[in-house]
């Protein structure tokens, strides 16, 4: 269950988790949720579910969580191909929620690969595994981890079953890879694949979301060669089973979105700066192009990429990326390894996890199938403590003010009540127990600790900020209007704010608000200066902070939450309108100079808990990359040597967003970036088309900034 829900309707959300009706009845809810987005309508879900409620289970809460697993692979339905990859959900079939699921997790398949269900029992059976002591077999940790691992088991044998009976133009040789699952390591690069797509099956299976895939290109790197090598395959054998791979994911994606269809979380990262003993390089091989060139190739807008640069990636790795970017798929999404790695040792991960890192969801950092990271669980609006101190306070209190200086500390007490409020509410969050991700996490098996009690390396909660470039152009522009210029007191400008600009006596002030430059993104050191203060601000406003289970807060400058959090709040001094979208991470509304936006992003500091997704978001006019290939090129190595952070870029004309729009039949698959994912501009809810299109017009100048 999300977290937002249960905040947004707590009492009634407690209230059916009392009882095993109750519980029923909300997954019963999200089967509906997603079976909607399956058949396009409620009226065609309703019908769909009314004929299958035969099939709707949900375990039994009177059994422990590995029972219930095991119980779970049981009674799911198996679907086997008639060629391919073997990759089945049965949206009818659940795992009973007992707190809220761990999600945003990528585990590390180099483990799976290498690790078969009779090693994993072994582990656990072994008078000496876990540090050097007697495991205590009765332990309630123990029992549910070889529950689950029988669980795991019985389902193999259950495809293989299934397999051996189907007509599946390969089910010899994949009846064998599932067999080898249960007591061999893969042993070759299309085996490793199902191996992988097997476990990512059984993480959403059991109620995961936001599931990623890790660095496959690393991962894949020693069976791509022992095949190759031994001649057991070909490149181009290689090339089409990664295809193949990447539609087999795309599958379910109705199932596997969250929020928004698309936003499964599905991404795979490839390259990396690496520092051994042995010195420091970039890691890539022919998978990492391969990859690249395969979602160009497909244009499927999941799962999605995202690539780790450094100032010695090779340079046609960059323009086979900027190729794809401009197909306007929207992937991959750059993370600067020259500046994220640092700043995750400075936090206070080791360096082999940092240099090893991975992203949750979107963007997030976060160490592979070390942590329990929570890094999208919930987020800070900056503006709405800016406009709560101005819709509440009182025109007497407003006049007392006589200094920026004051205004800015008022600002503060608001934006720390907010802060503390996120606090209360991480500490009321009861974790659902998980043996099944337990199993992947390193430490969790090393202390006989489930990973929802603290068993993890990591215990970290990551939460996103949003509205900072609107926070900071209004206290700009009150500095500016009010305290420097005196055109206006404060008390007048709030009142024209407070009537959202409305009436034709206020049109010159909102002129004064919208025009003024410089704004947040333009390489100012005014701006600068105010942007650091906030977050400095709010990052000292969780320092004390930790965990029950030790882990400390992060957070980033990116979040998905600009539309749903500007519709919550009034009208802002940046002239904003009441309900209007809040800004897109950090961006800039116009093309005509990315270098000062990558500047001023660069100058931002990333060190401390603030490095948990800093996005600069640009929009490009199709074939604008093409058409300046090289000097792009050089653009991304001089922006990576500045030290953004990541990046991304939506290739998109505002003709074509509009005729999706009111045609939407004329562009069935017209693929545009939402948040850090991509997605289909039709599935879109039109708040979401709008904004792109708005934002598309000002990069092209057809409307003002």
């Amino acid at each position: 269950m999300n977290p937002f829900i249960k905040k947004i309707a707590k009492p009634v959300y407690h209230k059916a988790q009392d009882n095993s009706l109750g519980k029923r009845s909300i997954i019963l809810a999200f089967t509906m949720r997603k079976l909607t987005r399956k058949l396009g309508t409620k009226e065609k879900a309703s019908s769909y579910l009314a004929k299958n409620m035969h099939r709707f289970y949900v375990t039994g809460t009177k059994f422990n969580k590995g029972t219930q697993i095991k119980n779970l692979f049981r009674k799911v339905d198996i679907h086997i191909p008639k060629s391919g990859f073997i990759f089945f959900l049965d949206e009818f079939k659940n795992l009973s929620e007992d707190g809220h699921i761990i999600d945003n997790i990528s585990i590390d398949y180099s483990k799976v690969l290498k690790t078969s269900v009779y090693e994993y029992n072994e582990f656990y059976f072994h008078p000496k595994a876990g540090r050097g002591f007697a495991r205590d077999l009765s332990s309630d940790f123990i029992k549910n981890q070889l529950d689950a691992l029988d669980g795991i088991e019985l389902l193999i044998y259950r495809i293989i079953k299934k397999l051996r009976n189907s007509n599946h133009s390969e089910r010899a040789k994949f009846a064998r890879y599932f067999e080898n699952m249960i007591d061999n390591p893969a042993e070759h690069f299309e085996e490793a694949l199902q191996r992988i797509l097997f476990y990512n099956q059984l993480l959403w299976q059991t109620g995961h979301g936001l599931n990623g895939l890790g660095r496959l290109d690393k991962i894949l790197e020693d069976y791509y060669f022992d095949d190759l090598n031994s001649g057991f395959i070909t490149q181009e054998e290689v090339y089409d089973l990664i295809k193949s791979f990447l539609k087999t994911l795309h599958t379910y994606y109705w199932y596997k979105s969250a929020a928004l269809m698309g936003d499964t979380g599905q991404v795979i990262i490839l390259g990396g700066k690496y520092d051994d003993e042995y010195g420091e390089y970039y890691f890539y091989n022919d998978l990492t192009y391969m990859f690249i060139q395969a979602i160009k190739e497909l244009q499927l807008p999941d799962p999605k990429v995202l690539l780790r640069v450094s100032e010695e990636t090779p340079r046609d790795l960059i323009e086979l990326s900027l190729e794809t970017i401009n197909t306007g798929i929207g992937s991959p999404l750059f993370s600067n390894d020259e500046v994220v790695i640092g700043k995750m040792i400075e936090f206070g991960y080791d360096k082999e996890d940092a240099n090893n890192y991975v992203v949750s969801a979107c963007w997030e950092p976060s160490a592979v199938g070390k942590g329990f990271e929570q890094n999208n669980i919930n987020f800070i609006s900056f503006l709405k403590p800016l406009n709560e101190f101005f819709d509440g306070e009182t025109e007497q209190f407003l006049d007392n003010i006589l200094s920026f200086d004051e205004l800015f500390n008022s600002y503060k007490y608001y934006l720390k009540k907010d802060a503390d409020e996120l606090i209360a509410f991480l500490d009321d969050i009861e974790w659902n127990n998980d043996p099944l991700l337990s199993l992947f996490i390193d430490d969790c098996n090393d202390k006989n600790l489930d990973i929802s009690q603290g068993g993890a390396k990591y215990n970290h909660y990551g939460i996103t900020t949003v509205g900072l470039a609107n926070t900071v152009n209004s206290l700009y522009a009150i500095k500016k209007l009010v305290f420097e210029e005196r055109k206006y007191s404060l008390n007048e400008l709030n009142k024209i704010r407070k009537n959202n600009f409305k009436k034709d006596k206020y049109q010159s002030a909102y002129n004064d608000l919208k025009n003024l430059k410089p704004r947040f993104g333009m390489d100012d050191e005014e701006i600068l200066d105010i942007s650091q203060e906030i977050i400095q601000f709010l990052e000292d406003c969780f320092n004390a902070y930790t965990n029950k289970f030790g882990g400390k807060i992060k957070f980033g400058l990116s979040a998905p939450s600009y539309i749903s959090a500007g519709g919550e709040i009034s009208a802002s001094f940046d002239g904003r309108k009441a309900g209007e979208p809040l800004s897109t991470h950090i961006s800039l509304d116009t093309n005509k100079d990315f270098t000062e936006v990558l500047r001023f992003a660069s100058k931002l500091d990333y060190g401390g808990a603030k490095f948990n997704g800093n996005v600069v978001d640009l929009m490009l006019s199709p074939n604008f990359i093409k058409n300046h290939s090289d000097k792009f090129v050089d653009f991304i190595y001089s922006s990576i040597k500045l030290g953004f952070f990541q990046m991304q870029m939506n290739v998109v004309d505002s003709r074509t967003l509009i005729e999706a729009k009111e045609n939407p039949e004329a562009h069935p698959n017209l693929i545009v970036r939402v948040w850090g994912f991509s997605a289909y501009f039709n599935d879109l809810p039109e708040e979401y088309q709008d904004l792109l299109i708005s934002r598309a017009l000002k990069n092209e100048g057809k409307i003002a900034s």
